[in-house]
């Protein structure tokens, strides 16, 4: 029997979900941050130890393995980057070709590509692509040993207009790459903007070429040498890497910028297909509880979209990205007394993998959510991931006490309740700014909890914000890699030809026509070539195509009814489209970008329906613990998430445990095993 293997790299953990035909393997081991390849490695040795076989036969029965990553997430937040050099066109060194750069995104450029590490070079090429300055071999020499003296380990290049010609960023790397041979330069790499995105805009494109440099030698690092481990192992695809956009790509088609937050993207896109095919929720909040942080994502009418143009920490990109909310709740998170308020603050700096919450007793000194957990009773000390690991129940406690207690002057359960309260508080004014953002009504959602603390966490949240109907999935703990599970490979070409698709007269201009059409058939043929490598035929694409195009109603993106444009009549069918979106049917009309999107379908995992047993969940009680539900401890009835079966009705108080997640029930809850053993917790109507 074949199988699929999706593995998503958190903070603190890696996730994996392996399928079988109907058969599915959860696997959760704990993230390496000194080299991820071992964690990556990890989860596929563990999962073979699940199923009785070894790694290596494993991978030569897999059919396709998709690794969903924060390696570039992580490199961004840690600020532990290469030093990065920056070539631009002479008098945009500052601002970057913005008429104006402060706040956030200029501290955030400023850190990664300091203003000392700038160097201006004179050239010119209009807005129509028209070179009127040479560039100078000369001055191109004189940059890049200005930067390399000053400690730069990778450069960038982006000069303006490159989009529509990017002939002189090509010139310049090439006169660098004849001067310096890479046996030279070591690790030095240089990069170019139009090579990272065709953004028209110069100061989206520079900000997208930065930030991907920025993140680029990581990235390389970690998924060429987990590509290798594969193939040294048997496996005899390429690796395809989760991309933030919504699919997933080989690793040589893998743009680093591509890679940022798409664990988190990939749980989000998950969900909403869980949503809308088995649930028919259109509307929901979703919140994914991990280690380091909790992200939140909100869908909306049965769909996620892209944006064109996010922004990561402030900094607006030119590569389309499906965005998240993030707060600091997750289970690493630490909690700190804050003088100010008298209280507690809680994240967002967060214990992480190691040293991980003072109870993983391997060098942790400061309080987290988990160590909160651990004393109110909801973990079992013995049983966290399956009692492969043993918590330290009296080290958190101290911890939390000497930290915490003694200076509020509070017992220790009593601190750590308030650690929770505090961090559900903040977590859940977090998710509502989301779903105001969205105009939506959060007592109108359903909430979708997963990640490691999302069953722990989720009834806190939707408690205080209206929510009476929470769905938690039966494979919680490892739903990004579930999610991962669910796309398709997915790439997108970009071009900018600035063409006239009609005059002001309203006449089509052949050439420019012809010049739109050779576009748009040199990016088919690009999605062709790169979609065998990746191992599929090109009959079995199918091909979306967008035009940004500006007229008398302003810039519109305007989605293509045709994958061509070869004559007037297919021209003019674009033409009614912008005048039917903008309200302007007169005009010139200008293509300045083109989109085409290849997609290819991969094998998917289909939650089988289970047969009705019955709201008796007495099978699969374990016992009774002492749980703190915030006036002191009750004796609350324990039951294992493994022995609950399609139609199980539990009330709370309770707790459920799983290997991998705890689902928390406080009173006036319940929770019902639905058809396909997800878990439905609504407030009770008694």
């Amino acid at each position: 029997m074949d199988f699929t293997i999706d593995i998503d790299t958190g903070g603190s953990f890696t996730d994996g979900f392996i399928t079988a035909g109907d058969r599915v393997y959860q696997v959760k081991v704990d993230t390496t941050p000194h080299d991820l390849t071992v964690c990556f490695l990890n989860c596929i040795e563990e999962g073979a130890g699940q199923i009785g076989i070894s790694a290596e036969e494993l991978l030569s029965r897999t059919q396709v393995v998709r690794y969903s990553t924060t390696i570039g997430t992580n490199c961004l937040l840690q600020r532990n980057g290469p030093k990065l050099g920056l070539i631009a066109t002479e008098g945009f060194t500052d601002t970057l070709y913005a008429s104006h750069v402060s706040g956030e995104s200029a501290e955030v450029l400023d850190s990664i590509a300091s203003p000392g590490m700038r160097v201006g070079l004179k050239e010119e090429v209009t807005g129509s692509g028209k070179p009127i300055y040479p560039l100078s071999e000369g001055d191109v020499r004189e940059a890049v040993e200005f930067l390399l003296d000053s400690g730069a380990r990778s450069i960038v290049i982006s000069l303006r207009n490159s989009a529509v010609n990017p002939s002189h960023e090509q010139k310049a790397k090439a006169i660098i790459d004849s001067e310096y041979p890479r046996h030279y330069l070591g690790s030095v790499r240089i990069l170019t903007s139009s090579a990272v995105t065709a953004h028209p805009d110069n100061h989206i494109r520079t900000c997208s070429a930065v930030l991907n440099a920025y993140i680029h030698r990581d990235m390389v690092r970690y998924l060429y040498r987990a590509d290798e481990a594969l193939h040294q192992r048997g496996y005899r695809r390429p690796l395809l890497v989760v991309h933030s956009s919504g699919g997933a790509a080989r690793v040589a088609k893998t743009t680093a910028l591509n890679t940022y937050n798409s664990g988190p993207v990939a749980g989000l896109i998950g969900c909403s297909k869980i949503a809308s095919e088995l649930y028919k929720v259109k509307d929901f909040v979703s919140v994914d509880v991990g280690g380091t942080s909790v992200d939140i994502g909100v869908g909306l009418g049965g769909k996620l979209s892209a944006e064109r143009e996010p922004a990561i920490e402030g900094v607006p990109i030119g590569l389309p990205m499906v965005t998240l909310g993030t707060a600091g709740g997750g289970g690493g998170s630490i909690a700190r007394i804050d003088p100010a308020a008298k209280g507690v603050r809680v994240g967002p700096e967060s214990a992480g993998a190691l040293p991980g919450p003072v109870a993983y007793d391997l060098g942790g000194m400061e309080p987290t959510i988990t160590d909160a957990d651990l004393v109110l009773g909801y973990l079992d000390p013995d049983y966290f991931l399956g009692g492969r690991k043993r918590l330290a129940k009296d080290k958190a406690a101290a911890a939390i006490n000497n930290l915490i207690a003694s200076g509020l002057g509070l017992s220790v359960e009593e601190a750590a309740w308030k650690i929770i309260q505090t961090s559900e508080d903040d977590v859940s004014r977090q998710i509502k700014e989301n779903i105001d953002r969205k105009g939506l009504k959060a007592g109108n959602l359903t909430l979708f909890a997963f990640g490691g603390g999302g069953g722990t966490r989720c009834c806190g949240y939707a408690s205080r914000l209206g929510i009476s109907r929470v769905i938690v999935f039966a494979f919680n703990a490892v739903a990004s890699a579930f999610g991962a599970s669910t796309m398709d490979i997915l790439h997108t070409y970009e071009r900018s030809p600035r063409a006239t698709l009609r005059t002001a007269s309203g006449s089509y201009p052949a050439s420019e026509l012809k010049s739109i059409g050779q576009s748009i058939a040199e990016m088919m043929e690009s999605a062709k070539r790169d979609m065998r490598g990746e191992g599929f035929a090109p009959e079995d694409l199918t091909f979306k195509l967008e035009f940004g195009m500006r007229g008398k109603g302003g810039f519109q993106w305007i989605e293509s009814p045709l994958v061509q444009m070869k004559n007037e009549a297919e021209a003019n069918k674009l033409c009614k489209l912008y005048a039917s979106r903008s309200g302007k049917d007169s005009g010139k009309l200008t293509v300045e970008s083109i989109t085409l999107q290849a997609e290819c379908v991969t094998p998917h995992y289909q939650l089988p329906a289970s047969p009705e047993q019955g709201p008796d969940p007495q099978k699969a009680k374990k016992g009774t613990r002492d749980v703190y539900w915030g006036k002191g401890f009750v004796k609350t009835d324990i039951y294992g998430h493994d022995r609950l079966r399609c139609g199980n009705r539990i009330e709370g108080p309770a707790i459920i445990e799983s290997p991998d997640t705890t689902y928390v029930i406080p009173k006036g809850w319940t929770y019902t095993v639905d058809k396909y053993l997800n878990g439905i917790m609504e407030v009770s109507r008694t």
